[in-house]
């Protein structure tokens, strides 16, 4: 809409108390520590926010209070070192540690007046400067350290900013009839010294004010490991001792502290912690710490729990020794797969063009026969595989609003063993290449699976080729299917910051509610593509795909394996919300178990003729901290059991797997409660009245997820070291079927092999790594090898059950399997007989022969018709 020029725009008014540049002063003013009323404003000297270009030097914006310019000026200093705009890595560590020195000097710099920046934050009572000038390296002042020096010190400041503004005063009267520029200049320095008489009025002010700190509040004591400890201080209680600028931890042998062996000064003054490392396993070690401000070091004051030993769980009896460093070792078997002699029978690819190069020259050549990709718009029958790339809540499509989609030609439409096999390229992209030329003679094979495999790979080569990426994201975890014979394989993949200019053909990114609202389904079909589907359910898929690459909080967990058995395959509940992690509710911030916790779980060794459970004395238990363990993981088991709607009365027959602790990532850890053996194979599970909704997994594919999100590095190695010799293996079976003479079948005998043994070296290392295979083992067992029952950990007499749920629950057995069959297959003899009366015992694996049901089907129509 254009504006006449006759009736000109009005200069908008101002907003009065609720304008923008008043709101922008009073949150400026917030930051640096002060307040915004119209009260503060008078009393307090007032300090508008500038840019930080308008600061010559980073004390001038110290002396400001401006703590946007200084953490503006800061970072500056950061960028400008690099020189060039190169990246971090690209300076080397020698111009890191240069800048690093620089920066400290600028921000520990003295004054002429004798003040390092921390000291006006110190006194000013400004902690958000404190904070930023803490982060950027700064220390307290090296002259100033006795309360005596600073009150000298601060009396002469103010001093000589008094007698400086007044003879500032007496200049500018003298100079009323000099020329603008001199009067500027000297108002500029008048200026300059009230608003430092100002500052040092106030720092005097509150350095008198100020009493000495009190001890800390409370000192936490955490074992992280066996060899360290973590110290958790929370500041003193009161607000008149003035700003806590650091803490002094100290740690010793001995309950008086008369030999200290270690000292630390901890400067992160807003979540003050610290981890004493480099100490002894089993050795108690006590701790305190004492907090400091201007007017010295308060009390210390004492850890609780007094002292910690540092330990690991590892050190127990029992539990389960993993083997060391995963990635190395697939590692070095991806290394040796690449070896001549265990290569299988295609060219090696070491030779020949870039990938970009050849990338570019197949496009160039293809695009003389064809104008564009063509994607598939309808389903006739067959298999499928889209990919879906997203940004927030944008979708990236081709013409005519279409997901990138593409058939695989000659697939069967029974491809469960296909989809793992899929599942796992998807972990290892930029094997793709590889696989296609070790697959280009598989074409002509007699064997479908090979087929089946080179179909698959021309369908990711186009996509690949299409938009312009190796990596097409990970793969949803199970494939759509229709009434229609139609199966689609979806791939998910999330752009942070989506590139500028999308691949060609033009692709462009549209909303997702936009997509779905121009969408409309296939004609003339009385029920849903799977097309229809994905589009129906695309929120759905990007919300798990979110979800599933997301990290769970540092801490300790409790968590339960459910497993819903099917003919086919097994799968797990996991929660809607986090579905890389089984169940579970946190234990608490520390992910870390000592030696005495986790022998407080195995002593709870369930006795056939006590029915008791070994428990260790009780002045263990004081010492070692463990009550607050077993009251965190109780209170955590009972909110679990709660959230998914588990009465305590069933609950109390599940176990606690002890065979070890289960660590992800390194920051996170998980107790593990395992259900019966009854409970194992049932698809019998109360999902209805759970707090937290949920949903079942594959078994593999949830592995793959969960591996992928907190082992990524080991997951993507042992997925190209699978592939590649799986289909090295596959080839040299088919030359050995092949070989004719004597030194081919040596030949291809001896490379099968090879290969079978580096199969087995990467699958023993990836069941090692498989924690879920062992706790199944020990559910299978009967026997809780492995575990402790969870009636025993939790204590006292289990809740009575439900007058009510007798019955049903009577029921709910007898329609598990394998008794289920046995009772369904009963039902189905006895209907065929008509009759009800009792029948034959049957095995629950197997059908009673054909002339056994004919005889009792004629006795039965005797006994009918006599009646």
């Amino acid at each position: 809409m254009s504006v006449s020029m006759r009736n000109p725009p009005q200069r908008r008014r101002s907003l009065g108390p609720v304008s923008p540049k008043r709101i922008y002063r009073n949150l400026s003013v917030r930051l640096r520590g002060g307040e915004s009323s119209v009260a503060a404003e008078v009393d307090a000297p007032k300090h508008t926010s500038k840019p930080a270009e308008a600061y010559k030097t980073l004390w001038e914006a110290v002396e400001n209070e401006d703590t946007l310019a200084v953490q503006s000026l800061l970072s500056k200093d950061h960028a400008s070192c690099g020189g060039g705009g190169s990246s971090l890595w690209e300076r080397g560590e020698k111009k890191e540690k240069d800048w690093e020195r620089d920066k400290e000097k600028g921000v520990n710099r003295v004054s002429e007046q004798g003040l390092v920046p921390l000291d006006v934050a110190a006194l000013t009572h400004n902690s958000p400067l404190l904070h930023v000038l803490t982060k950027a390296g700064a220390r307290h002042n090296p002259i100033l350290c006795r309360p005596a020096d600073w009150g000298l010190k601060l009396d002469a400041l103010v001093d000589m900013a008094s007698r400086w503004t007044e003879e500032r005063k007496s200049e500018l009267a003298r100079k009323t009839g000099a020329g603008p520029q001199a009067q500027a200049e000297v108002q500029r320095q008048s200026r300059l010294w009230r608003l430092r008489l100002q500052l040092y009025c106030r720092m005097r002010e509150n350095f008198q004010n100020t009493e000495l700190p009190g001890p800390p509040s409370h000192v936490s004591l955490l074992v992280t490991s066996n060899s360290s400890l973590c110290v958790v201080i929370k500041e003193p209680d009161g607000n008149s001792m003035g700003l806590i600028t650091r803490y002094k931890v100290e740690w010793s042998t001995s309950v008086s502290f008369k030999r200290v062996l270690g000292t630390a000064l901890v400067t992160e003054t807003r979540n003050p912690s610290y981890i004493i490392n480099g100490l002894t396993a089993g050795t108690h070690y006590y701790v305190r710490a004492s907090a400091y401000n201007v007017k010295g070091w308060g009390p210390p004051q004492s850890s609780a729990p007094v002292s910690a030993a540092p330990s690991s769980w590892r050190e127990c009896v029992g539990v389960k020794t993993p083997l060391r460093n995963h990635e190395g070792f697939v590692r070095k078997l991806l290394e040796d797969a690449k070896e001549s002699q265990y290569r299988g029978y295609y060219i090696d690819s070491s030779k020949s063009a870039s990938p970009s190069k050849r990338l570019l020259m197949s496009r160039g050549i293809k695009q003389l026969f064809h104008s564009a990709t063509k994607f598939v718009r309808l389903l006739q029958r067959g298999v499928y595989l889209a990919t879906v790339f997203y940004h927030k809540d944008n979708i990236l499509v081709a013409a005519e609003d279409q997901i990138p989609l593409v058939e695989i030609q000659c697939c069967s439409t029974s491809i469960t063993q296909d989809f793992l096999w899929f599942a796992k390229l998807s972990c290892a992209w930029q094997q793709v290449p590889w696989l296609q030329q070790g697959l280009s003679s598989a074409h002509s094979s007699p064997s479908s699976l090979l087929q089946n495999r080179h179909n698959i790979l021309k369908a990711v080569c186009q996509l690949q080729s299409s938009l312009g990426t190796m990596d097409l994201g990970q793969v949803y975890y199970e494939p759509l299917k229709d009434r229609q014979g139609n199966v689609l394989i979806v791939t998910l993949r999330e752009f942070p910051n989506p590139p500028s200019s999308p691949p060609d053909p033009p692709f462009h990114w549209i909303a997702l509610d936009r997509l779905e609202r121009n969408r409309s389904r296939t004609p003339l079909l009385p029920e849903p593509t799977a097309m229809d589907m994905l589009f129906e359910q695309l929120k759905d898929k990007l919300s798990f795909h979110r979800h599933s690459i997301q990290w769970a909080q540092p801490g300790l967990y409790v968590g339960i394996l459910k497993l819903c058995s099917s003919v086919d395959q097994i799968r797990v509940l996991v929660p809607q919300r986090l579905p890389n992690l089984l169940c579970h509710t946190r234990v608490r911030h520390n992910p870390h178990v000592t030696r005495e916790e986790w022998a407080w779980l195995q002593s709870h060794v369930y006795t056939a003729h006590s029915g008791s459970a070994q428990s260790p004395p009780s002045g263990e238990d004081e010492s070692s901290g463990v009550e607050e363990f077993v009251r965190s993981l109780r209170a955590a088991v009972t909110h679990l059991l709660t959230k998914l709607n588990i009465p305590l009365y069933r609950a109390y027959q599940y176990g606690v797997y002890t065979r070890e602790l289960l660590q992800f990532g390194g920051k996170v850890s998980m107790l593990l409660l395992l259900p019966p053996s009854e409970d194992f194979s049932s698809s019998y599970w109360p999902l209805v009245g759970t707090k937290e909704p949920g949903f079942t997994l594959p078994l593999q594919i949830f592995e793959l997820v969960h591996f992928w999100t907190y082992e990524r590095d080991f997951l993507s190695q042992y997925c190209q070291a699978w592939v590649r010799l799986e289909l090295d293996t596959h080839l040299a079976q088919q030359a050995l079927r092949e070989a004719l003479d004597t030194n081919e079948v040596q030949e291809a005998r001896e490379r099968l092999n090879n290969l079978t043994d580096l199969s087995r070296r990467l699958e023993m290392v990836w069941r090692d790594a498989r924690w879920i295979m062992d706790c199944l083992q020990c559910v299978r067992s009967k026997q809780w090898v492995g575990a402790v029952p969870l009636g025993l950990v939790m204590g006292g007499d289990p809740p009575p059950r439900p007058d009510g749920e007798e019955e049903e629950d009577s029921l709910t057995a007898r329609l598990k399997w394998p008794s289920r069959v046995q009772t369904l297959r009963s039902v189905a003899v006895a209907a065929l007989c008509g009759t009800k009366k009792e029948v034959l015992p049957l095995s629950p694996y197997r059908l009673p022969p054909r002339s056994a049901l004919q005889k009792e089907s004629r006795l039965s129509g005797r006994t009918l018709r006599s009646g």
